[in-house]
């Protein structure tokens, strides 16, 4: 044999976009649509959409999703209470304690609709029905010409707020953590709105004390109503359009999603309105006689008891927030809310007032004044640096005791006006 050179063969080229097109897919393998029919094969679900989301289990988490709402309980006893001539205190807590919940409620449900709607149609949702309860009782107190209550209950509202919401968030959040800091540029802009807010009530009430003869004091309440709205829409459009990325720290990262449809929620929100407008109608109607019977004044019922209906909600979540060390979300709760009462709210009642041929203007008591413009440079004093400790959510909620016990003794202030008078 002939010995030959041996010489290694070339590896073969392989076209792998080639083979793979020329493969043959066993027919075995191929799914045939036809083959759909056969009961083997199970179509998964279509997602659900609103039409078909659970109701119920919607309702049931939350209603159930919020120990405060076993207050509702006390409902049933509201409508008794007034229906069958109890006495004006009972009236008046019967019906009282139910609004707490559901001002909780109606929150809810209103950011089951924004959730729904965008972020500029959600926002003016949240700053439209943030607060609809002081609205929906300053309606019914315009009604029956308690100016006074009214006037107090959103001057309560706003001191609240300021003092208690944000001291407790303050003082729970110290507790916690050493020492918590927040975005500055919130806190500004909303202490700037509260002290314009000072300036709109300040001008008419020290007007009428100088000049007490003269009801121009009236007409200067309506222009500045009008002046403060227009601020308030300014600050929503700077809020949520031009410097939208100063309040995105604000916002809570846990925001659950919608449990409800956009009709349930709707549905939701009319009959709740409806319930804390009844609820309103009838501690309205105890007040007078609860102030006889109990001997707390007027005044100390608007400026203390009846914000605790609307700032509930905010007071447990800012609390809630304030201890997960979200400090900005809770300060733009508190100071949120009061800003929007302060130049949003009370300009509102002033032009319902108006509208009503009822005398509701700016001119507040003079000491109910003095109390809101410490109150603001107190506040301002302890957000300037942008940081927060226990230490200075207790002085905030001494602020507030030491202005609830001060409007103890102004029905006996205003009696000695009255006779000077």
């Amino acid at each position: 044999m002939d010995e030959k050179t041996w010489q290694p063969k070339a590896r073969p080229k392989y076209n792998l976009k080639k083979d793979v097109e020329m493969t043959e897919i066993p027919q075995s393998d191929v799914h045939d649509p036809d083959d759909d029919d056969d009961e083997s094969v199970t179509t998964p679900p279509p997602p659900p959409n609103d039409e078909q989301m659970s109701t119920w289990a919607g309702l049931k988490d939350i209603f159930l999703g919020n120990a405060v709402n076993w207050l509702l309980l006390i409902t049933p006893l509201g409508l008794v209470a007034y229906m069958a001539g109890w006495n004006d205190t009972a009236v008046f807590f019967f019906n009282f304690f139910p609004i707490i919940p559901l001002a909780w409620l109606l929150g809810r449900a209103t950011e089951e609709v924004s959730c729904r709607t965008g972020q500029v149609i959600g926002g003016f949702l949240n700053a439209t029905f943030g607060n609809a309860v002081e609205v929906i009782l300053a309606i019914v107190g315009l009604r029956k010409n308690m100016v006074e209550l009214i006037q107090a209950s959103l001057l309560g509202s706003v001191l609240s707020n300021m003092l208690l919401v944000l001291g407790c968030a303050f003082f729970c959040g110290g507790l916690f953590h050493k020492e918590q800091k927040f975005n500055t540029a919130i806190a500004v802009t909303n202490c700037s709105l509260l002290f314009l807010a000072c300036i709109a009530l300040c001008l008419p009430t020290v007007y009428s004390y100088v000049i007490p003869d003269t009801d121009n004091e009236v007409a200067m309440s309506h222009v500045m109503a009008v002046g403060m709205a227009l601020t308030y829409v300014q600050f929503l459009y700077f809020q949520m359009g031009t410097h939208s990325y100063l309040f995105e720290d604000a916002e809570d990262d846990e925001e659950s999603e919608p449990v409800l449809s956009m009709s349930a929620s709707m549905v939701l929100m009319g009959f709740i309105t409806v319930l804390v407008a009844v609820h309103t109608e009838f501690l309205t109607d105890a007040v007078d006689g609860t102030v006889r019977q109990t001997g707390l004044n007027e005044r100390f019922i608007g400026i203390i008891l009846l914000p605790i209906i609307g700032n509930a909600a905010e007071h447990v979540s800012a609390v809630t927030v304030a201890m997960k060390n979200k400090m900005t979300l809770a300060v733009n709760i508190a100071l949120g809310s009061a800003t929007q009462i302060s130049v949003c709210v009370i300009p509102m009642t002033v032009v319902i007032g108006w509208g009503l041929n009822v005398r509701m203007d700016l001119n507040f008591h003079i000491y109910e004044v003095l109390a809101l413009v410490v109150s603001v440079l107190l506040v301002a004093e302890m957000v300037r640096n942008g940081k927060s400790n226990w230490l200075a959510g207790s002085i905030l909620m001494m602020g507030y005791l030491l202005i609830g016990a001060g409007f103890l003794y102004m029905p006996k202030l205003m009696e000695k006006e009255k006779a000077a008078m």
